[in-house]
């Protein structure tokens, strides 16, 4: 019977030799990585508004310079894989890290909102060379028996990143000026560079050939455009001709580099390992993990500034039980698989998650503690279901295969935090819009459509009105954005419960024979 917590016994091929203390150095250089990069996805969200008004920047100008970072990172993690195999993973993730810091100074001292999206997607790039191959440097680094906690406090960073963005963002802004949002990378980037040369031991996948060019093309190209449909999506419209053919063009041509893989002698990423019911079960937590995680951190911060009208210092510290307990309890989830197995743990997590975000969407109005109360329960659902799935695809995977394990790891992260935002932007965008039509009727074209827009922009006209009417419109502003948020939370919490169920199947006691490599 095989244990989904372990590596399969034929998978145990050599690990590289180094001592405990080198090891330990570069795995910490590899979780700074992971924070800084994580954390780049949401602090600048909180920036926006002071970009904005420094910059002059437009609506779509702000959409960009959030959308260059991560549709370039999530399109360019196939390839960075695949180039991090054959040509070196420590010279790709210190090229990487090294080009994400400078591109992070780049951004800080940007003069124009066009000079900030190039160096934002440059950052991307960067990151991508940093991320692609981290999953597979650990794997190569640990025997199977401590994988298990290496890659767990790796995943522990990244994810405490996410949830550290609009925390950091909101006391640097308090103090500094926008680009200090940026800046504060650049000197633990150059730290990680220093460091990591001297400490991460360099592997690649053996025997391995040429890189298929045409396979990267596709796979960046389908990536991007399946990325930047989801994404513009709630902006756009989903019926707006650029987000239906930037989602066609992405699903025709991620198809076409599915095939080509099934193919080619030496693929760029082997698809065939989503075939093992472990990896695809690890792959789906991993994605509606990142689809809850992120959907939250979009509407939960939003709440809390309009209607519960906390200034952003104030968001940030009433996030921070939730980042707390996240971090605490991810730091004993290898021990939680170890005690009780991965099948559990994972089913659990995913449950707790549900149970959450459930309470978010029964109580939307409710006050501030009681929220606060159930993103901590999410923060500890969390824990089970971000590092325990990250290692059971690893070891599900022998060692040659530890790149294509990590690429599609990260893929299913990034792809899951696209969508998360994208589902909970879509329903509650929605719901809102038809909450709030009765009570705009009286106002201008303009106003009504800027109202109907986002909380903030209903707010803002609010502020607009006669006196005795501003109380009334803004009351109106605040319910309607608790009905979306209501079903949106809703929707996530019954995807997040299915999600449970079906790993609870996959993950049985043998219920995935292992498959030849």
């Amino acid at each position: 019977m095989h244990d989904v917590s372990r590596l399969h016994p034929h998978h145990a091929d050599e690990v590289i030799t180094i001592s405990p203390r080198r090891r330990a150095i570069a795995l910490s250089v590899l979780c700074l990585c992971a924070l800084t990069t994580a954390i780049d996805i949401t602090i600048t969200n909180v920036a926006l508004p002071f970009i904005g008004r420094d910059l002059d920047a437009s609506v779509a100008g702000l959409q960009l310079v959030i959308d260059a970072y991560n549709i370039v990172l999530a399109g360019l993690l196939v390839l960075g894989g695949g180039l991090a195999d054959r040509y070196g993973r420590r010279k790709l993730f210190l090229a990487g890290y090294a080009l994400f810091g400078v591109s992070c100074l780049l951004a800080a001292f940007s003069p124009s909102t066009e000079a900030l999206i190039g160096a934002r997607a440059i950052m991307g790039i960067g990151a991508a060379g940093v991320i692609a191959p981290a999953l597979a440097i650990v794997a190569a680094m640990y025997p199977p028996e401590q994988r298990g906690g290496a890659i767990g406090l790796w995943a522990v960073f990244g994810a405490t990143g996410l949830a550290l963005g609009p925390i950091v963002g909101g006391f640097l802004l308090d103090h500094f000026w926008w680009g200090s949002v940026f800046l504060v990378n650049v000197p633990l980037v150059a730290l990680g560079v220093a460091v990591g040369v001297v400490v991460i031991p360099e592997s690649r996948k053996p025997s391995i050939g040429r890189l298929d060019l045409a396979g990267a093309l596709l796979s960046v190209l389908g990536l991007s455009g399946l990325l930047l449909g989801i994404i513009e999506g709630p902006q756009q419209g989903w019926t707006s001709p650029l987000v239906i053919l930037a989602i066609v063009i992405g699903l025709a041509l991620t198809a076409g580099f599915v095939r080509r893989e099934l193919t080619v002698s030496d693929p760029l990423f082997d698809v065939r390992i989503l075939s093992r019911p472990i990896v695809a079960a690890g792959s789906a937590t991993l994605f509606i993990s990142y689809v809850l995680f992120t959907g939250m951190l979009f509407v939960v911060p939003q709440w809390l500034q309009g209607v519960q009208r906390q200034s952003t210092v104030n968001v940030g510290l009433l996030l921070l039980p939730f980042a707390v307990v996240f971090g605490l309890a991810s730091v004993s989830s290898a021990a939680t698989v170890e005690r009780i197995g991965a099948r559990a743990t994972i089913t659990g997590g995913l449950l707790l998650c549900a149970l959450g975000i459930g309470a978010l969407a029964v109580f939307p109005d409710a006050a501030v503690e009681a929220s606060i109360v159930a993103t901590a329960v999410v923060g500890l659902g969390l824990a089970g279901v971000i590092a325990p799935p990250s290692t059971v695809v690893m070891n599900e995977l022998p060692p040659a295969k530890a790149g294509d394990g990590s690429s599609t790891n990260m893929v299913s992260r990034f792809a899951g935090g696209a969508v998360g935002v994208a589902v909970m932007g879509s329903v509650l965008s929605s719901v809102y819009r038809d909450h709030l039509k009765p009570s705009t009727r009286g106002l201008s074209n303009a106003q009504a459509s800027d109202a109907r827009g986002s909380l903030q922009g209903g707010l803002e006209i609010a502020q607009q009105l006669a006196h005795g009417a501003q109380s009334s419109f803004a009351g109106s502003i605040r319910d309607a954005f608790n009905s979306g948020a209501r079903v949106g939370y809703a929707v996530v919490a019954a995807l997040t419960a299915i999600a449970g169920a079906w790993v609870w199947r996959a993950l049985r006691p043998g219920g995935s024979a292992p498959t030849p490599s």
